[in-house]
């Protein structure tokens, strides 16, 4: 049976689901009928603060729409420790990606770093829908090709510079995304410093440099930039052009230096 023959009424849980899909850039002019089929067998996981949705390695047979909570997706390293990607919270999709690969294995462990409630989408519901159509088919790989550009901004950032450098160029990328010199940080400082791969101790001393240099100020969880061309010049750097809306999405970085498993993320509700 096709998943359109189905029938599918978008009411209670489903309208819901359907709603945060719709805040995301990549499904906001999908006909919402393809997102009930999209959504159609999905089914609801409780997970409780570091239980493990699914561990790196694994066959990867479902990808998720996060309902609540916030979950960490990361990778074991050679020295034992867990590298942190990122973290994923409410309307995001996870491992959606994934999903294309012949034979899918999870790329990265989730692990609940909360209370969380995530919903399991089959992957033969998304393959199937890219078949019977050309639209939603485009929008996913529009939305891929994105990130394949930002993913080489990302390279870009991380192996040139020094620490400072890639401080105030992620500042500049959420300046220009939030469109604000208010800027609210995605994530910890702790998680931010190992995805511009330098230690916690450099971060915040970097921080505290801008802060008494008059730069920058914070009020928890937010960073003022108070001098964005200043902030720039004190390492180097060009400020970034004011016509924000110049910048293409693929210029940009994201809200997350490693979205490379979601691409889906609520960007328009999180704005």
């Amino acid at each position: 049976m096709r998943l359109h023959d189905a029938g599918c009424e978008p009411e209670g849980r489903t309208s819901a689901l359907i709603g945060m899909l719709e805040r995301s850039s990549l499904f906001a002019s999908v006909d919402r009928d393809i997102l009930c089929s999209l959504l159609a067998d999905a089914d609801p996981l409780r997970l409780s603060n570091r239980q493990h949705l699914f561990y790196m390695g694994q066959q990867a047979t479902h990808f998720y729409l996060v309902q609540s909570g916030t979950l960490t997706l990361y990778r074991p390293s050679y020295t034992g420790d867990n590298k942190v990607f990122r973290t994923v919270e409410q309307g995001d999709l996870l491992v959606e990606t994934a999903m294309f690969l012949g034979q899918p294995e999870y790329p990265l462990s989730a692990q609940a770093a909360t209370d969380a409630v995530v919903y399991r989408i089959p992957r033969n519901n998304l393959l199937q829908l890219c078949r019977e159509n050309p639209d939603f088919s485009l929008a996913m790989l529009g939305g891929m090709a994105e990130r394949i550009s930002q993913s080489l901004n990302r390279i870009d950032l991380l192996t040139i510079g020094n620490a400072a450098q890639r401080l105030v160029m992620y500042l500049m990328d959420l300046y220009m995304q939030q469109r604000s010199a208010w800027l609210v940080l995605p994530v910890a400082q702790s998680l931010l410093a190992r995805q511009l791969n330098i230690t916690p101790e450099t971060l915040s001393r970097q921080m505290s440099t801008f802060r008494r240099s008059g730069l920058i100020g914070d009020n928890h969880p937010e960073v003022v930039l108070l001098d964005i061309k200043g902030l720039c010049e004190s390492v180097g750097l060009p400020p970034p052009n004011p016509q924000f809306e110049r910048v293409s999405a693929a210029q940009r970085l994201g809200s997350s230096l490693f979205d490379c498993c979601n691409y889906a993320s609520q960007v328009l509700g999180k704005r």
